[in-house]
């Protein structure tokens, strides 16, 4: 072979320079993110330790400790009754009885017609994703921890296409930019996610990766308890739940996901006046040839967010932008504000010193009565002539126990006293289980636990007053369903619109239809609405119909009752048949006088099944409140016995 000449070697370094740029770069911003991680994480690390507390009151795990170790040395069994979980399915359970809906209005002159079927795919969408019940997973992870988090991700290895998918993600793997400080985290500029994984699994994600580079033992001190926290490539944690094959190796993968501002120009076609967006360096380009040829261009230079993801190892294994576009993938809910340690917390953290306190004084209650006598007899040793007799029939039932002459006289037995707890203690009891719901602002009206004839009314009321007490954390779902709703249109619009099939509701009748590309294009708000679905929405709107039916009855149109039927108690199978008949447009005026028929027995049936499901409501109600169990606790059952009579209701909350 010959010599590469000076020309050849100049032109290989050329050639050289950016693979060497690109590999600084990529260096550099390993390192970065590198060190936004240890930063983040560090000021999250308070919060975390907080948050695995919390979720242990939840499950039960109430105990400190050192309390636990005291009372386990003293022969003491540590009392837990779990008034905590009962709060938390409380909430969950209101949020899915309102859950809300996201839809899609149109921002363009033209696009009115497009939103029905933006909103209805989205539905259809979520449906397959089963995408409600993450949401509400998040919810109850807020509403413990003050944190829930959801990711929204196309799914390419359960369809070639893109399957959409969210999930809800443990908030114990997230670390989020330690100077944000609005609600949902709205101001962040990066997110972290540090996910172990078995070894296997990350060599399939990246296969391309170097295995020595296939774990970020750098970020397996989350919680800064030091290097003795952390593993090397192929040792397995031995707090990790082990696997199936005992050889196989944990390790941790870090996702990074982040913006960073970059300088891009708009130039305008002279000819058709359209704008193009692209990199600075491209316009300056573009600019030297147009001044070359003479033309005139209109360039317009600014500053944009560009938005990132990384997965981290001991090295970058892949970067990609972001797969939202201008957006992160991830949702954030956050609960309460801590002020002063820029954290979260929910409605758990309140409720932490009251359920210790309920649990200690059920406790020391418990070891009152066992130290004390259960009854029996205090006797010297020769008042009776056989004590294996005299203890053989002195509980038994109609025997008779023989002692010594004048014991019975001269005092040498004597009973027992029985159990007498201090005055005050149940008072201070039913204070210890009382200030669990109130630290939390739910009341028994909302768990469905109050123990007193009210009316209905009144109860809504104070269910009502509750929920405004948890208004804050029904905010922030709200809020994250906005952000869910936008990637999820990015992703309809720019991946999923290939004209796969998706299944819509639409002037009564369901029906299949191709989303495309044309079709979904254009600029919406986002809107977050009661969905039809949620039982309360139902509840609301068909009550409200039913008590002006009787006034409204001859005005019935079929279109109205296409719009109202969805609100129905109906079964679904029924409302979409008669969705489907009252769809049907009338060919004659004799099938039109038919229909109408139609809608008036309809009507006079709705009529007589609402004052049926009436009477028959009120008849349950009169029976639950006779026959319901006492969910008062057996101690707080002896204060309210003792505590004096209630007066009776009066009129007007009869």
């Amino acid at each position: 072979m010959g010599s590469m000449t000076d020309t050849d070697a100049d032109r290989s370094a050329v050639a050289g320079e950016p693979d060497e740029r690109a590999g600084l770069e990529r260096e550099a911003t390993y390192r970065k993110l590198k060190g936004w991680y240890r930063v983040d994480r560090d000021a999250s690390s308070k919060w975390r330790e907080e948050a695995r507390i919390d979720f242990d009151m939840v499950a039960g795990h109430q105990w400190d400790p050192a309390d636990e170790a005291a009372l386990r040395d003293q022969g003491r069994p540590p009392i837990t009754f779990n008034r905590c979980l009962p709060i938390i399915k409380a909430v969950a359970g209101s949020e899915v009885n309102s859950r809300l809906d996201i839809q899609y209005l149109p921002r363009e002159i033209g696009d009115t017609a497009l939103n029905e079927l933006l909103t209805e795919g989205s539905r259809y969408l979520a449906d397959e994703a089963e995408a409600e019940d993450e949401e509400s997973d998040a919810f109850i992870d807020v509403t413990i921890c003050g944190m829930g988090w959801v990711e929204m991700r196309l799914d390419y290895e359960t369809n070639p296409d893109g399957a959409y998918v969210e999930d809800r993600v443990n908030p114990l793997e997230m670390i989020w930019d330690a100077s944000a400080t609005k609600r949902n985290l709205s101001d962040a500029r990066r997110f972290f996610r540090a996910k172990s994984m078995d070894r296997a699994e990350a060599e399939a994600m990246f296969p391309d990766a170097d295995p020595a580079d296939l774990d970020a033992a750098w970020a397996e001190d989350r919680d800064g308890d030091g290097p003795h926290n952390q593993i090397q490539p192929g040792q397995r944690r031995s707090d990790r739940p082990a696997s199936a094959d005992e050889g196989t190796a944990r390790v941790t993968i870090v996702e990074a996901v982040w913006w960073e501002r970059k300088r891009v120009a708009t130039v305008t076609d002279p000819s058709t006046g359209e704008t193009v967006e692209m990199d600075d360096e491209q316009a300056s380009t573009l600019e030297r040839r147009a001044a070359a040829l003479g033309m005139d261009i209109e360039v317009q230079r600014r500053m944009k967010r560009v938005y990132r993801r990384a997965f981290l190892g001991n090295a970058i294994l892949a970067e990609t932008p972001s797969p939202a576009g201008d957006q992160f993938h991830y949702a954030c809910m956050t609960g309460d504000r801590d002020q002063n340690r820029n954290s979260w917390f929910g409605i758990v953290r309140p409720m932490r010193d009251p359920q210790r306190f309920a649990n200690k004084w059920l406790s020391q209650t418990l070891d009152m009565l066992n130290r004390q006598a259960k009854g029996g007899l205090l006797m010297e040793t020769n008042a009776v002539p056989d004590q294996a007799a005299f203890e053989e029939t002195y509980a038994k039932p109609g025997a008779i126990s023989w002692v010594e002459p004048g014991t019975l006289t001269n005092g040498r037995m004597k009973e027992k006293p029985l159990p007498v707890m201090p005055a005050g203690h149940y008072q201070m009891m039913e204070l210890a289980i009382m200030s669990i719901r109130d630290s939390s602002g739910v009341n028994l009206e909302l768990m469905g636990q109050k123990q007193q004839e009210q009316a209905g009314v009144l109860e809504y009321q104070r269910k009502q007053a509750a929920m405004t007490m948890l208004a804050s954390l029904f905010d922030s779902l709200r809020r994250a369903r906005k952000h869910i709703g936008r990637v999820r249109l990015y992703l309809i619009q720019n991946f999923l619109s290939d004209g796969r099939l998706v299944r819509i509701m639409g002037d009564g009748v369901t029906r299949v239809v191709p989303l495309l590309r044309d079709k979904t294009a254009g600029e919406y708000d986002v809107v977050i609405d009661d969905a039809p679905a949620s039982p309360n929405q139902q509840q609301v709107v068909w009550q409200t119909f039913t008590a002006v039916l009787p006034i409204i009855k001859d005005m019935i149109t079929p279109q109205v009752l296409l719009e109202v039927l969805p609100y129905s108690p109906f079964p679904a199978s029924f409302v979409a048949k008669m969705r489907e008949l009252l769809a049907q447009a009338p060919t004659d005026p004799q099938a039109e006088q038919q229909q109408q028929i139609a809608v008036q027995t309809a009507v006079a049936k709705i009529q007589d099944l609402t004052a049926g499901a009436a009477l028959k409501n009120a008849k349950a109600g009169r029976e639950a409140a006779l026959t319901q169990g006492d969910h008062i606790d057996g101690f707080a059952k002896v204060a309210a016995l003792a505590a004096p009579p209630e007066q009776p209701a009066s009129a007007f909350a009869a």
